[in-house]
């Protein structure tokens, strides 16, 4: 008899995919309870001596009259008698007349056996935590909450209110329970609906859009086109898009002020002029005036209010379509003189661009060179790299490109591997990889004279060198191209591309006006067949109706025939959009990465193309699921690694970039340059920890007040669209306070309005753009080294308010102690940032490249295109290991990287032979703080006897661990340390 048997059925990719993010939204819906507001929907248990929750019992006997009544009195009006399930909840925290229960489990209820008794039992479900009380209201970090839960839940834990004290600070808390119906819980609403109705759809069901974004089809390439509308005005990297509206797949990154508005604006020209049904999701839920004079076919959705006031808009403009019988205009000559413009303003932005390069690179070069000359003078083998960067000349300066430093790193990281398996590839095996070496040289445009020679080993030695010698050579290059903008004006060409631009403009918001003009002569036969739609809408609306819409298929299909553009500020469009696949020719979504995947998805199945666009160094949108939480529903998927998914830490953006990758566009500028920010120094300020176990509330009043003193002055200078921020919620919640009580106590009406228009926000959730934005840094007399190291963790968060300043940024804090957090002294007026130039570690200067070279920089580090030919065997398995064991920290892995860059200054205090020995030496993955820079450990393989790195690592104070094949687990001290 055979033994064969088939293999199992595997869950097709997208059905899991659907399953994971309906999970993860119904579990952050049981993690987000509030009790009901209607008193007769509940039953509050004032002050119980004992209770489920704190005594960690599974059953518990309700004896006292001033409780059973209660619940005997609710469960007569619930007309259900004890049937069903119950929430039982305790403590209860307040917000003005919300309450939220902090702990919580499911319970049923049975009669005791003493009259007047109830019994309560815990059900299976086990104890639930309120994460989005503790996470948006107490402003606790997703690490506190975890450390608050694991307390409680201990044996050895301290009594609620003990513990909560150590954690939550301004709460206002009751130490009451509450019991209310559980029948809402685990019901599926929202994109958790939609979702539902999308699993079951087979692959060949989906839309490209999604095959895309999911990774099951590849991306085509990317292919320009001439024929493109600019309504605003488009500087060179907005043109860039512009060109690629027609590809199936997009995104688009930028910071604030980088024009992400502007270019989606355009690109919804762009379409709706060639015909195209258009659906735009943008946070502020309109289009520029400029477009909607010209077009004005464009529905707004979004809210119950915005679709009757657009419908009302329509009607207006269909019933002024009906009055007029104009014959559409000939479009063919401004046509024509768009493009001829076009022309004009890519050879004007060219010229722009060069020149304007080269004045930035004069200006920002120089610090940067006299950096890497400085690390130069300590490095062993200075001769040899002096000689080399002689032969760079003005005739050969312009081949040295800063890329080029990243192909060196990944063809090295190949070499190496290549030079481990010499042994076994014989004579002509060793040739092949030597003409490997120089065939990949002259493919990154390496300089001739740069080439190494010589057999297998002594190319790849040469290309270490060339690696640590290549920092010089791309900036004494960099000089020399500098020096070639003399006598050309910078400022004049960015004046003549402007005003290239302008003209275009004009032009193209007389075609955008034409394509409306025509699609209206169509239209006329259908007028009284849409108007009827319209206006029975508007009456329904109107008289208090439910919001059902127009939008049944074919209704919307006959609205979106005058209207093909869709406007909305959120994804939540279901309801009124139809949920048809391709509904709509182009999605474009701005601000791509403040939103979820799972909200998204259902709106890209309605879309044929795809544009995203936002700020990939912005903060995701926070999730009160929780990374522990995520990473346990990651871990039910069966057959399908999801990691690349992950609901709490991919954004449609950061997949989308993931997507595209080398397609990727990226738009220059921002508001408000970080380095013009102004900083106010506060030194008497002092740190306080009302909530001694979180961070997270630490406080600082003198500074709190120092902030709103720089407000005032801000309404009086007559800025308006203020933003206050801080990463300390302890410190938001203060700030929050002390506006109100200064806007109470203000007489003046006027200042008191403004006052009150102030937003205040922690620094992770700021994301629009304001006039003035002000940051309280807290960190003060008093403050604790762990408070410094969870500060240093959020720059990321600072650099990103900084950039949503339009006009004024202002850093609060106190000098002397943010000067010692390095991320952070970066984002002060640069005195602070210089003093820590020469720490031990590797500096971002010492590679050669610009500050606004980063991207770059950290892909010269971790030369991930080689990692998977450069590494094998055991040490691809510590790196992977290693990978996902610090996937949720603020890391870079660095392999096979110079331990000669590591160093940094460093070097010249090693003794001579040690130093000599530097130059050769390449651990096998150095773990690198990203925001910093700074080297966190060294990690190789066991290999008996000590390599130099060892040695080296120890004399410099760089931690290093040698682990040995299967040993993985010792590989978790560096992230417990």
């Amino acid at each position: 008899m055979s033994t064969f048997r088939p293999p199992g059925q595997t869950t097709p990719f997208w059905t899991s995919l659907v399953r994971y993010y309906r999970s993860c939204l119904i579990r952050e819906q049981e993690l987000a309870l509030q009790v009901p507001a209607d008193p007769n929907a509940r039953v509050l248990l004032r002050s119980p001596d004992e209770h489920l929750i704190s005594r960690k019992a599974t059953t518990t006997i309700v004896a006292d009259p001033a409780h059973t009544q209660p619940i005997l009195a609710y469960l007569n009006r619930r007309g259900r008698g004890i049937t069903g399930t119950f929430i039982y909840g305790y403590p209860l925290a307040r917000e003005g007349e919300q309450l939220y229960p902090v702990c919580y489990t499911e319970v049923s209820l049975e009669p005791g056996t003493a009259p007047q008794t109830v019994v309560l039992t815990r059900g299976a479900r086990e104890l639930l935590f309120n994460r989005r009380f503790l996470r948006f209201h107490a402003g606790l970090t997703d690490a506190e909450i975890s450390e608050l839960t694991r307390s409680w839940l201990s044996s050895r834990g301290p009594e609620p209110a003990q513990l909560l004290d150590q954690y939550l600070a301004g709460v206002d808390l009751q130490y009451d329970a509450v019991l209310f119906g559980a029948e809402g819980l685990g019901q599926v609403r929202g994109p958790a609906r939609e979702l539902q109705l999308m699993e079951q759809l087979r692959k060949d069901r989906l839309p490209d859009t999604i095959r895309i974004f999911s990774g099951e089809q590849g991306l085509p390439s990317a292919r320009e086109t001439d024929d493109y509308l600019a309504v605003l005005p488009a500087d060179a990297d907005q043109v860039r898009v512009l060109k690629r509206w027609q590809v199936p797949f997009m995104a688009v990154t930028g910071p604030a002020g980088s024009g992400r508005g502007r270019t989606a604006a355009n690109l919804v020209a762009t379409a709706a002029a060639a015909g195209r049904l258009v659906l735009y999701v943008t946070p502020d839920g309109r289009l520029p005036d400029e477009f909607t004079a010209a077009f004005p076919g464009v529905l707004h959705i979004g809210s119950r209010e915005a679709w009757l006031s657009s419908l009302q808009h329509a009607l207006r403009v269909l019933q002024e379509l009906k009055e007029q019988d104009a014959a559409p205009p000939d479009a063919s000559a401004l046509t024509a003189q768009s493009r001829e413009l076009g022309r004009e303003l890519d050879r004007l932005q060219a010229e722009q661009r060069h020149l304007a390069s080269l004045a930035t690179l004069g200006v920002a070069v120089e610090p940067v060179a006299a950096r890497v000359e400085a690390e130069v003078t300590r490095h062993p083998r200075r001769a040899w790299i002096e000689a080399l960067a002689g032969q760079v000349t003005a005739a050969n300066a312009a081949q040295f490109r800063p890329e080029q430093l990243t192909a060196l790193r990944e063809l090295h990281l190949r070499a190496l591997a290549w030079l481990d398996d010499s042994g076994s590839l014989g004579l002509l095996g060793q040739r092949r990889r030597t003409g490997q070496i120089r065939t990949a040289l002259r493919q990154a445009g390496v300089p001739d004279f740069c080439h190494p020679e010589g057999d297998l080993r002594e190319q790849v030695a040469g290309l270490s060198l060339l690696i640590q010698a290549y920092p010089l050579l791309l900036v004494r290059a960099r000089r020399l191209l500098a020096g070639a903008v003399a006598g050309n004006s910078p400022a004049q060409a960015a004046a003549n591309a402007a005003a290239a631009a302008e003209r275009k403009a004009a032009v193209d918001r007389q075609l955008l006006r034409a394509a409306w003009l025509r699609r209206a002569a169509g239209l006329r036969p259908h007028l009284d067949q849409i108007i009827a739609a319209v206006t029975g809408e508007i009456e329904a609306l109107e008289k208090g109706g439910p919001q059902r819409s127009v939008l049944s298929r074919q209704r919307f299909t006959d609205l979106l025939r005058a209207f093909p553009v869709v406007v909305s500020p959120h994804l939540a469009v279901a309801g009124v959009v139809p949920n048809e696949p391709e509904l709509f020719d182009l999605l474009v979504l701005d601000d791509a990465s403040q939103v979820s995947i799972p909200a998204f998805l259902p709106v890209l199945y309605r879309a044929r193309r795809a544009v995203l666009l936002g700020d990939e160094s912005g903060p995701a949108p926070i999730s009160c699921l929780g990374p522990e939480e995520d990473s346990r529903l990651l871990g039910q998927v069966e057959g399908h690694n999801l990691a690349a998914f992950a609901y709490t830490e991919v954004t449609p953006l950061h997949r989308a970039l993931a997507v595209t990758g080398p397609q990727t566009l990226r738009l220059g500028g921002r508001y408000h340059p970080r380095e013009r920010a102004q900083f106010v120094n506060v030194d008497d300020g002092q740190t306080l920890f009302p909530a001694p176990a979180a961070v997270s509330q630490a406080q600082n009043p003198l500074e709190a007040r120092a902030v709103l003193l720089q407000a005032t002055r801000l309404i009086d200078a007559g800025v308006s669209d203020i933003a206050l921020c801080s990463p300390f919620s302890g410190q938001v919640h203060l700030l929050r306070q002390l506006l109100a009580r200064l806007a109470e106590a203000e007489r003046d009406p006027g200042r008191a309005a403004a006052l009150r228009a102030i937003r205040v926000y922690a620094a992770d959730e700021i994301a629009s753009r304001h006039r003035a934005v002000l940051i309280s840094l807290v960190l003060a007399g008093g403050a604790t080294p762990e408070s410094l190291n969870w500060l240093n963790e959020r720059s990321r968060h600072l650099a990103r308010a900084l950039d949503c300043a339009t006009e004024r940024a202002v850093l609060v804090g106190r000098r002397e102690t943010l000067a010692g957090i390095p991320a952070v002294a970066g984002l002060l007026d640069g005195e602070a940032g210089r003093a820590e130039a020469d720490a031990p570690g590797l500096r971002p200067e010492a590679l050669g490249f610009l500050p606004a070279e980063r991207a770059q920089h950290e892909a010269c580090l971790a030369a991930e295109n080689a990692v998977t030919e450069g590494l094998t065997g055991p040490a691809r398995e510590l790196y992977n290991r290693l990978a996902a064991l610090l996937r949720q920290r603020n890391v870079l892995l660095a392999p096979r990287l110079p331990l000669a860059w590591t160093l940094g200054p460093a070097l010249a205090n090693l003794p001579g032979p040690l130093r000599d020995a530097v130059p050769a030496v390449h651990p096998l993955v150095t773990v690198l703080d990203r925001d910093s820079l700074l080297p966190l450990a060294v990690v190789e393989l066991e290999a008996g006897e000590p390599g130099p790195a060892a040695g080296i690592c120890s004399q410099a104070g760089i931690r290093y661990l040698a682990v040995a094949p299967g040993d993985w687990d010792r590989l978790r001290e560096i992230k417990d340390g």
